[in-house]
């Protein structure tokens, strides 16, 4: 994620999510009767390989919850040391917000497919939604955060000709087809691109390819789109949470819960101006984006998000739908940041 800085002063730190919290109540007259979501939620993931420190440090799971209650409420942000709890409280955080009758967007901060023409090379099928099948039938990650995410990298790999496209690894790490540097990498020409539609027009994206090194989401998605495969498949949410785009596509969906791409980086001004002095980014990130998601929707302007931006082609808007997936909120930035 993006590097900020506070502009917070220590003095006013304390009372600084308070602060946010209250700061909508005198909006209340213009939240629209009927937002789309009624609880919006958003996780920063994470793919280390233990258990996260027990002191919340950064690069580690974090979300936040904001509601839509007359006011917006949001909640301190959680953070948890492994996926598996974390897999296991969002269902749960989930379920009981639609068991209360309110609809939830929850946002996620990985990408949701690889670039088009992935999905087809390594399952037959041009559809993410069977390369998330394809990777959760590959990948193990155990209750402690121990996983295989590199020998599935090193199978992407090998399906291609040359060296890549995955790259990023310790050099000790005794991983011959996955190189350290992205410039190691040989036959290009023959593998896939380096970057989705929207990673493109995201100011700093990394690339999908890169495992490892400041940040890099590959390692993430590989362990992200199996995580997002199980929470969906969960008893207690099944059949009433849809991806979007991939279920939904470039829509207003009709899911009650409904899970998107999200890239914090997008308000990296906004987070840097409410962040406290002290806290952690990813803390601050997740809190900020929530506020803001919440807020946009409540003002009546979120529905454009969903239908993805207007500068997309016919033939772009097929492949966002089935196999690179958009994140939410790119290309309507004076929605985003204008959010009251």
């Amino acid at each position: 994620m993006a590097s900020a800085t506070s502009n917070v002063s220590k003095t006013d730190s304390a009372d600084m999510i308070r602060q946010d919290r209250d700061r909508s109540a005198s909006v209340s007259e213009e939240l629209q009767s009927a937002p789309l979501f009624h609880t919006h939620i958003v996780v920063d993931w994470s793919a280390r390989s233990k258990p996260s420190p027990a002191k919340p440090t950064k690069d580690a799971i974090w979300w936040a919850v904001a509601r839509i209650a007359g006011d917006i409420e949001v909640d301190e942000p959680a953070y948890v040391r492994t996926r598996h709890e974390a897999l296991d409280r969002l269902a749960g955080l989930i379920a009981g917000e639609l068991d209360a009758d309110r609809r939830v967007l929850v946002g996620f901060d990985f990408p949701f497919g690889y670039p088009a023409g992935v999905a087809q090379r390594l399952t037959g099928k041009a559809s993410a939604l069977t390369l998330w099948g394809w990777l959760a039938e590959r990948i193990k990650d155990g209750p402690d955060n121990a996983n295989n995410r590199y020998d599935v990298a090193a199978a992407v790999n090998a399906a291609y000709p040359g060296v890549g496209p995955f790259w990023g690894r310790p050099g000790t790490w005794d991983y011959p087809t996955i190189p350290v540097r992205a410039s190691e990498r040989t036959e290009r020409s023959a593998q896939p691109a380096e970057r989705r539609l929207c990673d493109i027009r995201a100011t700093g994206a990394k690339t999908v390819w890169q495992l490892a090194y400041t940040g890099s989401v590959g390692s993430q998605m590989l362990l992200g789109l199996p995580a997002l495969k199980r929470l969906t498949e969960d008893s207690r949410i099944a059949g009433r949470a849809a991806i979007w785009p991939f279920e939904t596509g470039l829509r207003t969906p009709d899911a009650k819960a409904v899970i998107a791409e999200v890239y914090p980086s997008l308000l990296r001004a906004e987070v840097r101006a409410r962040r406290c002095e002290d806290e952690i980014l990813d803390s601050a990130q997740v809190r900020v984006n929530a506020d803001a998601f919440a807020r946009l929707d409540a003002s009546g302007g979120l529905a454009a998000l969903l239908e993805g931006p207007s500068f997309l082609t016919p033939q772009q808007r097929r492949i966002v739908e089935t196999e690179e997936a958009w994140i939410l909120g790119l290309g309507h930035a004076c929605h985003v940041h204008e959010a009251p």
